[in-house]
């Protein structure tokens, strides 16, 4: 998690005791913070933020993108250049933005009663599931998996959770996909995790003998990288740096990888926004930038 921003009115004081978290904004509409050191705290962490508005009265926000808290965090992509499968090559970094109801200071006849504590589970991005493996006396021949939509996974082994063999391209058929083989598994490795290639049914796959699944596009030029979100003026605005005249095309996604929307921008200066309409986005979004 790099940010949060939560809808506060009438804010008179704030503080954290946290380290490398600074306040960003302080307005009447929303209070902001941001991890300073651009890269995420390394997991597991917590964090305490304190906000005192002059209001005395509060209320359960629930507003999608709209005065409650907004959660931003960063996937930051390192060594390779991700994006062979959709065309393009992508930012160096993904960002997600989550919206989640809070309690919120309001005005004595806006309050509704609401306990003084709410506690919130965010969850960003649905996991693969696996629910079993497929064996007749004793022999593995398969695996059996829940996910949601039709996708590309790669199956994987291990011995030692360190290094990873690939066995097999698995295209999903939500929303339980039970894929079996004529040969057993039993000669690899103990241990086996699904990756999320793509959305849908991709071909465009690297050979399994590759360690390697992306393949390693490095373009001529300065990526992209994102470096936040923030409601403003009602559109959820994307700041991001690139080298001017480079084409570029925001992309907003869901959980499941799917493009939402795509704006097309081309910067004329090192550092560029995109706005979106909070309305018709899914929740959480997670953005990303691709060059083509």
């Amino acid at each position: 998690m790099t940010g949060v921003q939560v809808g506060f009115t009438n804010e008179i004081d704030h503080g954290t005791s946290a380290t490398n978290w600074g306040n960003t904004d302080w307005s009447n509409a929303y209070s902001s913070w941001s991890f300073t050191n651009y890269a995420s705290p390394s997991p597991p962490f917590g964090i305490t933020w304190t906000i005192r508005s002059s209001e005395t009265a509060y209320k359960l926000q629930t507003n999608r993108f709209n005065g409650d808290a907004l959660v931003q965090s960063f996937l930051i992509l390192t060594g390779i250049y991700p994006g062979v499968l959709s065309g393009g090559v992508w930012s160096q970094n993904i960002l997600g933005c989550a919206s989640m109801p809070c309690l919120v200071p309001c005005r004595p006849e806006a309050a509704d009663n609401s306990p003084t504590n709410f506690v919130y589970d965010l969850k960003l991005a649905p996991d693969v599931l696996i629910k079993q493996l497929i064996q007749t006396n004793g022999e593995i021949y398969g695996v059996d998996f829940l996910w949601d939509s039709a996708a590309t996974f790669l199956l994987q082994g291990t011995a030692d959770f360190k290094n990873w063999t690939n066995i097999t391209y698995i295209w999903s058929t939500p929303p339980e996909t039970i894929w079996i083989t004529n040969a057993t598994l039993n000669s690899r490795d103990p241990y086996y995790r699904l990756e999320l290639l793509a959305d849908g049914y991709s071909t465009n796959l690297a050979p399994l003998v590759s360690q390697q699944i992306f393949i390693p596009k490095i373009p001529g030029v300065h990526l992209p990288v994102i470096t936040g979100c923030r409601l403003t003026g009602g559109n959820l605005v994307v700041s991001f740096t690139s080298s001017p005249g480079l084409v570029c095309y925001v992309q907003a996604l869901d959980s499941s990888l799917v493009v939402r929307q795509s704006q097309q921008v081309i910067p004329t200066s090192t550092a560029t926004t995109a706005s979106f309409d909070p309305a018709s986005l899914p929740n959480p979004v997670f953005f990303r930038i691709v060059l083509q």
